[in-house]
């Protein structure tokens, strides 16, 4: 599906209280050049707790992050965008509801991978991502090999990437990408779009729900240890 432009949005930028406690900002040349300047991804840094953390990588507005941080008190959220007024109504969102376990950071997030500690995210989310189908615009697509090695390197064992889109083409795509991996185990499917639901959605998937187009979805299981070492 064609992203939107989000700049339309008029979002004004939260309060400086509301943004030290939900927000962290990571500017792309001090991140690139000086990564170990910020702190790393991890519940111990981030929430001071060790509590299991998922991550969610082209966050938007936050809906779908937030609704998870409410319904799992016991785990940390973070969210990643790049997109200044998306961020900004997803921290409204989180502070609307007082929610104490999560936090959104702004930054290219395939630029992050140097603070994401070994084994130490439970789930990485990656909802409708734009499938950039354009020669020019597939290097700057987030589902590729290298996500693929920092996610298994970062994810504990027994961890998923969960992956959701409505572009077909994408999706078969990643799927194949994933099978030539070998290293997941996999599981995938299809998804019809159901506006009944009793949940909060984002603008890409609420916009696909809308077109009644099916949305495909894919899940990479890291293997337990014990599968592992079976091996």
């Amino acid at each position: 599906m064609p992203r939107k432009k989000l700049g339309r949005m008029r979002v004004p930028p939260p309060d400086e209280q509301t943004a030290r406690r939900y927000l962290l900002w990571m500017p792309g040349k001090r991140l690139y050049e000086q990564p170990h300047s910020f702190p790393e991804i991890s519940s111990p840094t981030l929430f001071g707790n060790r509590r299991p953390l998922e991550i969610e990588v082209g966050c938007g507005t936050g809906e779908f992050l937030c609704h998870l941080a409410s319904q799992n008190p016991d785990a940390n959220f973070v969210g990643f965008d790049i997109h200044k007024k998306s961020l900004y109504k997803a921290v409204r969102t989180a502070a609307s509801q007082d929610l104490p376990n999560i936090l959104f950071v702004s930054a290219d997030f395939r630029l992050v991978y140097p603070l994401l500690p070994d084994s130490s995210l439970r789930a990485i989310h990656l909802r409708f991502p734009d499938p950039g189908m354009k020669p020019r615009e597939r290097k700057k697509r987030l589902f590729d090999r290298r996500l693929l090695d920092e996610s298994f390197r970062s994810l504990q064992s027994s961890g998923c990437l969960l992956v959701v889109t409505d572009h077909r083409e994408y999706f078969e795509e990643m799927l194949a990408l994933a099978r030539r991996d070998g290293r997941w185990l996999i599981s995938n499917g299809v998804k019809k779009p159901s506006p009944d639901e009793e949940r909060p959605v984002s603008r890409f998937e609420r916009l696909w729900m809308s077109r009644g187009r099916p949305a495909f979805w894919l899940t990479l299981q890291k293997p337990p240890r014990e599968s592992a070492h079976a091996r």
